[in-house]
């Protein structure tokens, strides 16, 4: 996969959330769409591309496609603003860019939120709507959450507000309560791998990756996009080299200095959940792909042992080459007490 991630603002579809799109199509011919929705799923659902698909159809919605989906053709003029980040009645909150740290700041601030709603205030450009969203509002601080409850409490007529959270139970419950809910569960295996081909990733790659992405789309699409697929091929031959002793010199080559920046998060992550994932299979199946013969609770032992000592080793900024040494040595002693 070659090209660049296409942002979520400027994506035409969105896969699996048919049955959702319908509802919500339904509510907005009614004139019935709740003023204030939470988007809830974990990071790379589609929560984001959802949320522009509601925003393009709230501002413009004689430019749906017939059906009883949110897609609308990519030349619509509302779907060219929105992409360009040009659209007046669009307001996005998210975490400004510090630039005197070159990063993005810790939190949404309250300063932030001001503006949107003194965005809400104003009079509409187009059809009369006014959207905004909050990507994410797990990441308002406290004044910020204080300031967005008043817009909630009081929202002026014709504005919609879509708040996107991996986490919703650690939103203010007064926030919660002004708010519908809308979950994005993970997809299948299977239609995420459909999606990735169809996005240009190779078969094998594609099915590497839908398996480590857990019904997420669009992490499934950052994985293909960088290194994600040579992360999750490194990930699997350290598990299997490691609980039999083997060289596992070339797995160090390909995660350490600064060619395996971009490896390393995936191929760490790929590992512990590789273990979590064996050790439940174990339990209820009595046995674990790749790992035949091994009990849940010795890979419970190996997925506590390496996720503290990669604690360790990220704390302390650990070589990785020591580290991952420790993680072979760590993963086999902890498999091995089994036949002790």
């Amino acid at each position: 996969m070659e090209e660049d991630l296409i942002p979520p603002r400027a994506r035409a579809r969105q896969i699996g959330r048919e049955p959702l799109e319908k509802r919500l199509r339904a509510a907005l011919e009614a004139g019935t769409l709740s003023h204030g929705w939470i988007l809830a799923g974990p990071e790379g659902a589609g929560k984001a591309t959802l949320a522009y698909r509601i925003a393009r159809a709230v501002l413009d919605r004689q430019a749906l496609e017939p059906g009883d989906t949110l897609d609308m053709p990519e030349t619509a003029r509302v779907f060219r603003l929105i992409a360009s980040q040009a659209q007046p009645d669009l307001f996005v909150a998210e975490r400004l860019w510090d630039e005197k740290k070159g990063k993005q700041q810790a939190e949404i601030t309250v300063e932030t939120i001001r503006k949107l709603t003194s965005f809400l205030s104003h009079t509409a450009s187009g059809a009369g709507a006014r959207v905004a969203i909050v990507d994410t509002a797990d990441d308002m601080n406290r004044n910020a959450a204080n300031a967005l409850l008043k817009a909630l409490e009081e929202p002026p007529p014709g504005t919609l507000l879509l708040l996107l959270s991996a986490t919703p139970g650690r939103l203010l419950p007064t926030i919660r309560s002004r708010c519908r809910r809308i979950d994005l569960p993970p997809l299948s295996n299977d239609v995420v791998e459909k999606f990735l081909i169809s996005e240009a990733v190779s078969m094998g790659d594609a099915k590497n990756i839908a398996d480590h992405a857990r019904g997420r789309p669009g992490y499934a699409l950052t994985l293909a996009a960088g290194e994600g697929a040579d992360a999750i091929r490194l990930a699997q031959a350290f598990l299997n080299a490691a609980q039999k002793g083997g060289d596992i010199s070339k797995i160090i080559a390909g995660v350490s200095g600064k060619a395996g920046e971009g490896c390393w998060p995936v191929f760490l992550d790929t590992v512990l959940t590789g273990l979590s994932d064996a050790a439940r299979m174990a339990a209820m199946q009595g046995n674990a792909e790749g790992f035949e013969g091994v009990s849940a609770g010795a890979l419970l032992d190996a997925w506590q042992a390496l996720t503290q000592l990669s604690g360790r080793g990220e704390a302390l900024n650990l070589d990785r080459a020591q580290l991952l040494q420790a993680m072979a040595f760590d993963l086999k002693a902890a498999l091995k007490a089994q036949a002790a």
